[in-house]
């Protein structure tokens, strides 16, 4: 996480970090692992690294793909999010490729001499979009942006 990225960046333990945030050691435990912060704890937090509050909230939900968490992430999870940082551009990507994907299906050109090969690369085109969306919602499960 964000958090702890920061943390370490300053070289600061957990302890320290709640002391000078005025939270408790295990507040800061919680927002690490992933866990949502609340209004009050963002504010102490922002307040410490010298950031806006939206800025921390927009960067938490960024993936950190050099920490540890990441480096068990399976094969197929990463490979599906090569390119993808944040979530809020993955779940656009989706939704642009649904719509791509409907409107190839809708106006696609399903003439008779390419009917076969068209639905084949319709078929494949919605795999991918499954497996890009899988991921996704597999990032999410474990809290990791």
């Amino acid at each position: 996480m964000l958090v702890k990225k920061l943390r370490e960046q300053k070289h600061w333990s957990q302890e320290q970090l709640a002391n000078m945030a005025g939270l408790s050691l295990r507040t800061i435990q919680r927002v690490e692992a992933g866990n949502p912060a609340s209004n009050e704890t963002l504010k102490s937090l922002a307040s410490v690294f010298e950031i806006s509050i939206s800025e921390l909230q927009e960067r938490i939900t960024v993936i950190d793909k050099k920490s540890e968490d990441w480096q068990s992430v399976p094969l197929w999870v990463s490979f599906g999010l090569v390119g993808i940082k944040e979530r809020n551009q993955a779940r656009l990507s989706v939704a642009i490729l649904a719509l791509c994907g409907l409107l190839f299906f809708a106006y696609g050109g399903w003439g008779e001499p390419h009917k076969l090969s068209a639905f084949a690369w319709f078929s494949v085109y919605l795999l991918a979009t499954g497996w890009f969306a899988a991921a996704i919602h597999w990032v999410d499960k474990k809290s990791m942006w």
